[in-house]
């Protein structure tokens, strides 16, 4: 009886622990979200909701000033990152991007690679696990506002209010940046439901 007793208790502990506690990153993401703040921005004049044929107007302006082409394959936007403290080319960067559109064609979504220009599979200095603390760096800079966390071994991820940045190493040559307008997404997690 007195076991049955001591099993119940540490069941009930057990099912308490296990309900009462969340990750630092879903605490954070409650936390963030119930602040109310959009951060809406993303970058070059981009922001979420914009629709589809207004990301192409201002990729198509800033393409005629030279900021903006068309990247490999033509399946991202493509521009350069030079840091305004170096004149070597092994520091430029490539930053190729493209939005995720919603069934309304407005921007929910970015994705985004990047690898330093003069990468290849010698140049061990140039790989994407160097390029990933410059680009956490860079990002923070653009971004102010909460730190990186880990969320596992995988990845690094931001969240500011109702925008979330998702920061990986995807192979030897990209780190991936993903930048995902959280109160969207969450909005139709509550509609599935």
């Amino acid at each position: 009886m007195r076991y049955r007793h001591l099993n119940n208790i540490s069941s009930f502990i057990i099912i308490v622990m296990a309900c009462s506690c969340q990750s630092d990153y879903t605490k954070l993401v409650k936390q963030e979200l119930a602040t109310g703040k959009k951060n809406d921005s993303i970058f070059y004049n981009l922001k979420f909701g914009q629709t589809q044929s207004h990301f192409y107007e201002v990729c198509w302006n800033y393409n005629k000033e030279g900021v903006l082409s068309h990247g490999p394959n033509n399946g991202y936007v493509q521009s350069f990152l030079t840091p305004k403290d170096s004149t070597k080319i092994t520091e430029r960067i490539q930053m190729l991007f493209y939005p995720k559109f919603d069934m309304e064609g407005l921007i929910r979504t970015m994705d985004i690679k990047f690898s330093h220009v003069a990468w290849a599979p010698w140049n061990t200095d140039l790989f994407a696990d160097k390029l990933l603390p410059k680009i956490q760096d860079t990002l923070m800079k653009w971004y102010p506002g909460n730190k990186f966390m880990a969320v596992n071994d995988n990845f690094l991820v931001k969240v500011d209010g109702g925008r979330q940045i998702q920061l990986k190493q995807e192979s030897d040559k990209d780190v991936s940046v993903v930048i995902e307008d959280l109160l969207y997404k969450y909005s139709q997690l509550k509609n599935k439901d």
